[in-house]
């Protein structure tokens, strides 16, 4: 059974009511008030830009607009020369000019039947002659020479439109471009645009404020169950599980956790499977020594060479299995240490089958070996690799039953060493070998010590064959039995 937990933050021994809250509010909150200070600062800069862009394109237009005017000033103008058969601006009357600006507000003269001098025959009024309009003021008439005639001097700002007659030039008008507004329909435009922009940027933030609250909520959901799991598996309960019921990376987040807890749970019972079976392992033979110490002092067993050789036997077992657990432990914490050299690898088959010739013949089994002429060689411990024939050859000594036969084979092939151990039966289930290399598994599926081993030494073997970066395989042999398979590369180094 696991615990399935949703998102409802519930109280409960590991978080209570108030922390929950807690963590809710100040992450959301915190979240919250990041992107709105992210968003008021966006609206700052969106409302003082929009503002300049506003003002600064309304009198671009304006500004336009008045150079339409010009133009038809000039046309008027060119106009005007030309009925009077002038060349020179400088015989021109100030009131002319000045009639010749404000009428061209509203009449071009080159589309009315009305003679231009109809309309320059009163003389200017002493009132625009004192107060002038704003377009008015930024026009200069001047010579080729740029000297100003009537109107304002030039400056940098100044805009300069030939005037010209038979394609000659005869002088320029001068136009200075606006630096404001003026008119109060354009003033009253830019205020309303204004307003509006304003008006529209605040409607925006209170939206987006009321939807970052269910955004928020979403996004902080899953890491508070995250949060929750975790101070479970703090706590202890590795049967805790996430829903998951999204797909995006908060939801890969969730089944990491799940993954984790399933890691844990799964690592903790190993952990006290492991501590059971090496209890049990250490308990047999101290049980055995502790008997027989007992029975020899209370005289039921005589104290004879044969005592001291069994007791001598259970203490060479324990030494063992000890020892092993020993090389395991080391290598599990990276504190196991190889010695690489140039080893004689064919020479190190050699020396192991000598010494369990012996212990083969006496349980009625035979040993052949299958070895290349020349010696092969490897980078290598020599004392590991020692280790590693000896737990291959004493399992298969032990699990192979009399009259049989063990076969070990070595071939070379791209500088890759290829070692072989087949015996005859019995062998074990396809199942059974995908465990073989496990921590005191014995295919026999007991924990008995029918054949005296604790189920560590293929465990080791797997080990050092992977500290040599090479692999070892397991399989059903063609003589009956189990087939394992060891490539060891003649360059390889401990990890």
């Amino acid at each position: 059974m696991y615990r399935i937990f949703k998102y409802d933050y519930m109280p409960s021994q590991w978080m209570t009511a108030k922390e929950t809250l807690k963590h809710m509010l100040g992450f959301k909150l915190k979240l919250i008030l990041v992107a709105l200070l992210f968003g008021l600062f966006l609206v700052i800069g969106t409302i003082v830009t929009n503002h300049y862009m506003l003002k600064t394109s309304l009198i671009e237009y304006v500004d336009q607009r008045d150079q339409l005017h010009l133009e038809r000033i000039k046309k008027n103008l060119q106009h005007v020369l030309t009925q009077r058969g002038e060349h020179d601006l400088s015989q021109m009357d100030e009131v002319t000019w000045k009639n010749l600006v404000g009428i061209s507000s509203r009449v071009d003269f080159a589309e009315t039947m009305v003679p231009a001098e109809v309309f320059l025959f009163h003389p200017f009024s002493e009132f625009k002659r004192f107060h002038p309009d704003y377009t008015e003021k930024r026009l200069s008439l001047m010579t080729t020479e740029r000297q100003c005639i009537f109107g304002n001097e030039t400056s940098n700002r100044t805009l300069f439109l030939p005037i010209e007659l038979n394609d000659e030039k005869i002088g320029y008008i001068g136009y200075t471009h606006r630096e404001e507004l003026t008119e109060s329909l354009d003033i009253q435009l830019e205020k309303r645009q204004r307003e509006l922009i304003t008006y529209s940027v605040a409607f925006l933030v209170l939206i987006t404020g009321l939807l970052l609250l269910p955004i928020a909520h979403y996004f902080i959901h899953p890491v508070l169950a995250v949060t929750q799991g975790m101070r479970a598996l703090t706590a202890g309960r590795f049967d805790t599980r996430l829903k998951v019921n999204r797909r995006d990376e908060m939801g890969q987040l969730l089944q990491d956790f799940n993954h984790l807890a399933k890691s844990l749970k799964k690592n903790q019972q190993s952990r006290n499977q492991w501590i059971a079976d090496i209890s049990h392992e250490l308990r047999t033979p101290l049980t055995i020594i502790r008997g027989d110490i007992e029975a020899m002092k209370d005289g039921v067993r005589p104290l004879n060479q044969q005592t001291l050789d069994n007791l001598h036997s259970e203490v060479v077992h324990l030494n063992r299995l000890i020892d092993d657990l020993y090389q395991i432990a080391l290598n599990d914490v990276g504190g196991l240490r190889y010695q690489m050299n140039r080893v004689n690898v064919t020479n190190l088959i050699k020396n192991a089958l000598d010494n369990f010739h012996g212990q083969a013949e006496t349980k009625g089994l035979k040993l052949y070996a299958r070895l290349p002429e020349q010696d092969l060689f490897l980078l290598g411990d020599s004392d590991r690799l020692h280790q590693m024939l000896a737990n291959l050859l004493a399992n298969s000594i032990a699990y192979t039953d009399a009259p049989g036969e063990i076969h070990l084979t070595l071939t070379q092939n791209k500088k890759v060493l290829h070692l072989t151990l087949e015996d005859t039966a019995p062998t074990v289930s396809e199942e059974a070998m995908q465990h073989l290399f496990e921590r005191f598994y014995r295919a026999e599926g007991s924990r008995n010590r029918r054949f005296g081993g604790a189920g560590i030494g293929l465990a080791l073997v797997q080990q050092i064959v992977q500290a040599h970066q090479g692999d070892v395989t397991v399989s059903a042999s063609q003589l009956g039995g189990l087939k394992f398979t060891l490539t060891l590369p003649q360059e390889a180094y401990a990890s």
